[in-house]
Order: C-alpha cells, then sequence, then structure tokens
C-alpha cells in the first residue's frame, strides 16, 4: 500500500518542524503533561522541577542530533560518537539528581541504584530522537537523489530533443532556394511550412507534452518538405485516433520518420513509407515501414535511433514497447505507448 505524500510532509517538511518536536516531548512527558491537566495524580516533587528535567533532557537531544551527530557519527567517527553520547547522559543525570536533591552519601536513598536505572532509560530517549533525526537525513538524501536524478534525465531529454537532423533543415533551404530559381509558385507556402516547423520545434515543444493534434500537424509539415525533394517517394500517413487534443511527449516519433526517409534511396521509383499512428484503449500506437535502399544497405539504424529508443525511455519509462525489425527488404519500428 502507498503511503500517502502528506505523511512524508508532515514527518519530514520544515514547515512543520516545530509541531513535530512539540509532539515529541509531548510524548515523552506524557504522563506528567496529563498529570498538569489533572488526568493523572500530580507531582509530589513539583512541575517547576519537571519543567528543569525537560529542558535538561531537551540540552542532551539537541546537542547531540545537532551537533555530535553530523559531526562524528555521520563522518564515521563512531567511537568518539558513542562515548560523548555516554557522558552527555552522564552529565544530564548528575543534574536530574541535583534538581531532585538526590544525594549519593544519603544512606537512606539508594542513589546509586536510581542512577543506574536511569541510564538506560535515558539513552533510549536519545536514541529515539536519533533514529528520527537519521530518518529524516535518508529521506532528504533519497529526495535529492531523486531530484538530481530527475534533473539529469530531463536535462538528457532537452538534449535528445535538439539532436533533430540538421541535414533537414539544410536541404530544404536548398530546395527552397532552387525552387526560387525557377520561380516555382510554392516557395511562398514551402516557406510558411518551414517557419511552422521551426516555430513549433523552438516554441511549443518547451513544455513536458503538446496536443497530439499539434503533433501531427507538425509531422505532416515535415512529409510534405521532405518530399519536395523526394518526388518520387509515396508516403501514406494512416490516423486512427479520435481525440487529437491527448497529451504526448514533442517529438517523440520524429526521429523514426526521419529515420525511413534517410534509408529509402534506392531512387527506383518505388519507394515508399508507410506510417500508422492509432489509438487502441489506453495505448498509442505508432508504427513506421520503409522499404530499404541500397546506398545505406546493413546500417538502417544508426544514432538517430539509439536517441529516439532513449528518448522514449526516458518519456515514458516501463510504459511503453519498441520492436525494430530490420528485413531484407523492409525496415519497420512498431512503437506502443500506455497512456496516463
Amino acid at each position: 500500500m502507498k503511503i500517502p505524500d502528506w505523511t512524508y510532509k508532515l514527518l519530514f517538511d520544515k514547515k512543520y518542524k516545530v509541531i513535530k518536536h512539540i509532539f515529541f516531548w509531548f510524548f515523552i512527558y506524557a504522563d506528567e503533561t496529563l498529570s498538569l491537566v489533572g488526568l493523572t495524580s500530580p507531582y509530589e516533587s513539583g512541575y517547576s522541577t519537571i519543567l528543569l528535567e525537560l529542558i535538561g533532557d531537551m540540552v542532551m537531544v539537541y546537542i547531540n542530533i545537532y551537533y555530535l551527530l553530523p559531526r562524528f557519527f555521520l563522518k564515521g567517527k563512531f567511537v568518539e560518537y558513542f562515548v560523548l553520547t555516554f557522558l552527555s547522559v552522564v552529565l544530564i543525570l548528575l543534574y536530574n539528581n541535583y534538581i531532585y536533591e538526590i544525594s549519593f552519601s544519603d544512606p537512606e536513598v539508594e542513589a546509586l541504584s536510581v542512577f543506574l536505572f536511569e541510564i538506560p532509560i535515558n539513552m533510549s530517549l536519545l536514541f529515539m530522537a536519533v533514529a528520527m533525526k537519521l530518518i529524516s537525513y535518508t529521506y532528504k538524501s533519497n529526495t535529492q537523489i531523486m531530484e538530481l536524478r530527475e534533473d539529469k534525465l530531463e536535462t538528457e531529454l532537452a538534449y535528445l530533443k535538439t539532436q533533430v537532423n540538421p541535414h533537414f533543415l539544410f536541404n530544404t533551404l536548398n530546395n527552397i532556394y532552387v525552387m526560387s530559381k525557377k520561380k516555382d509558385d510554392q516557395v511562398p507556402e514551402t516557406i510558411m511550412q518551414l517557419s511552422e516547423l521551426l516555430r513549433y520545434q523552438l516554441y511549443e515543444c518547451s513544455g513536458d507534452t503538446v496536443p497530439l493534434k499539434n503533433e501531427v500537424a507538425y509531422l505532416k509539415n515535415y512529409i510534405q518538405l521532405e518530399q519536395i525533394r523526394r518526388q518520387s517517394l509515396a508516403v501514406d500517413f494512416d490516423l486512427r485516433v479520435s481525440n487529437m487534443h491527448l497529451p504526448i511527449r514533442p517529438l517523440i516519433f520524429l526521429p523514426f520518420i526521419e529515420n525511413a526517409f534517410k534509408y529509402s534511396n534506392s531512387n527506383s521509383g518505388t519507394d515508399k513509407i508507410d506510417i500508422l499512428l492509432e489509438k487502441q484503449e489506453e495505448k498509442l500506437i505508432f508504427s513506421c515501414r520503409n522499404n530499404k535502399g541500397t546506398l545505406h544497405s546493413g546500417v538502417s539504424g544508426g544514432i538517430g535511433l539509439v536517441n529516439a529508443t532513449r528518448r522514449l525511455e526516458l518519456s515514458y519509462p516501463d510504459s511503453h514497447t519498441i520492436e525494430i525489425r530490420d528485413e531484407e527488404k523492409d525496415f519497420t519500428v512498431h512503437v506502443e505507448i500506455t497512456l496516463p
């Protein structure tokens, strides 16, 4: 059973530090507190003496958890820590004997027996506080490790998002230049498509997710621009999603499509790329198949697929599957993402 988040906040958040300390000392001095409010028998020694004892215990505990623990125990100086801890317990017990006016020389009082009996009690109090402090240290340390790990993954993911093939931009600009030389009427529309691609990549992809419709529009623009220079390449984009507002990580499928364009280069006039994007229950399914060209035979994967696979691992940990089939004539990537 998962522990609610509010319990962690109550136990470890600095905002509740004073409240936690009050509850701790209320628990330790519960009998005395109940006596003070009249629920149990009053103490003969008086509440001023109990207050002095409380102050002594607080000094012992706070010196330990805020000085001895970080200065010695956490630095591996265990002998010094335990010796100083034991001495602090002895000093506080001597202090208690003084405020309760217990004399070791009084034959009617077994002061030594009381003293020895109180040592394990005070040690238990002290190590209870130390245990709670160590648990707090452990939680904070694990939280910091998780935050650093998440920051590292986000940084890596942001880096991988920038790894869109730079050759695409270079080739597209070359194509626009050639079209402009020919006074092609499609130049303004092509420039607008390229502008939309760059705008999407620079601004809309800054968040964690984007609506699926925006991602699909980006992919279609990319395909149209690629087809300007590969007019003999047939592309079939089969979209079977009813809810186009599904949130999805940006640019998650682009590297697979880039890879398909890059390696379906037989120049035979029969090159084809089949892309499928569909929603089945809780899964978003993406499939991209291209015929293998001859110019880069045997290297249909490449660093683009490595980056794309890593991005899937970072974006959808434990909630995706990827299957890559490198066959004699075709190369296929099949991705299934379980949406939250």
